[in-house]
């Protein structure tokens, strides 16, 4: 698994600029069709941290783009509701832009909010953006780099469902605990592959509450067990742990539960909305707040 970015993503550290910025006092900058990134930068200081979180991100296809902005002057998180970002394959070419990202927070403990942006990229690679956002008056800007393709061997939208036994209250399966979890979460009542044949739809989060190395899995997983109360008798929820046992040498060895290792796990947390067909409609792999996650599943309920 790659421990350090997902760590990184809610710290101050990790940060790559794009390029560097003019000294100078920020104003908001017109866009005009054909903008390249060097021009909207150009005249201006960069006065976010923009942190992207290195979770992966499909190209051809809609998915989304997770990342937070912090004050480099405090370390503090900026949390203005919404940004606008513009992306590009390097600074010279057209980019794409603007696009609306929205500070997500709903369901989720202080400091663990991010920022959201949909987006359909069209190629592999790594990507620039450039992010903008209204604070007091004044325009402030960041700048980072992602990398958009297959990261991981974990299924994806349009793919069935990885039918596999998970751990219930009744049989843990050689999983001992089967939530980390303080208390135990309550979706454990239902194997995965008992769940996929009922003619209901699944909502399947794969995490690890205790060991998560991104500090996420903890919230994600109360988030998705609040909103599974308001689909009950819909919805089957599972929760899957990430880890065979909570020895410290199965920490250190990545040794992955049966499930998890079936699902080929490398970036946690993994939210999957698995149809009543058995096909995956959507994911979220990261952070997901409470109305993403309301969303998700009132899609899936049809």
């Amino acid at each position: 698994m790659k421990r350090l970015s997902r760590r990184e993503f809610f710290r101050t550290t990790g940060f790559v600029a794009l390029g560097a910025f003019a000294a100078a006092c920020a104003k908001k900058v017109k866009i005009t069709p054909g903008t390249t990134l060097a021009s909207i930068t150009s005249g201006h200081q960069q006065t976010l941290q923009m942190n992207t979180a290195g979770f992966e991100i499909l190209s051809g296809r809609p998915d989304r783009f997770v990342f937070n902005l912090i004050d480099p002057a405090n370390g503090s998180a900026i949390t203005t509701p919404q940004a606008q970002m513009w992306i590009a394959v390097d600074q010279k070419s057209a980019a794409t832009g603007p696009l609306t990202a929205t500070y997500r927070a709903d369901g989720l403990p202080a400091g663990k909010g991010f920022y959201e942006t949909p987006v359909t990229i069209p190629t592999d690679g790594t990507w620039l953006a450039v992010v903008e956002a209204q604070r007091n008056g004044r325009t402030d800007f960041g700048a980072g780099q992602f990398q958009v393709g297959r990261q991981t061997a974990m299924p994806k939208p349009g793919d069935h469902a990885v039918i596999v036994p998970t751990p219930t209250y009744k049989d843990h399966r050689g999983v001992n605990p089967i939530c980390t979890a303080n208390p135990q979460c309550s979706m454990h009542a239902i194997s995965l592959d008992d769940a996929l044949k009922n003619g209901k739809p699944t909502v399947l989060i794969i995490s690890t509450p205790k060991f998560c190395t991104s500090a996420l899995c903890g919230p994600e997983t109360e988030v998705v067990q609040s909103v599974s109360k308001g689909f009950a008798g819909h919805i089957n929820f599972i929760h899957v742990e990430v880890y065979k046992d909570a020895k410290a040498t199965t920490i250190q060895r990545q040794l992955t539960s049966p499930a998890a290792t079936a699902w080929h796990l490398d970036q946690e947390p993994a939210i999957y909305y698995i149809d009543k067909s058995g096909i995956i409609q959507s994911r979220t792999i990261g952070p997901a707040d409470k109305a993403e996650v309301q969303a998700a599943a009132t899609a899936l309920a049809g």
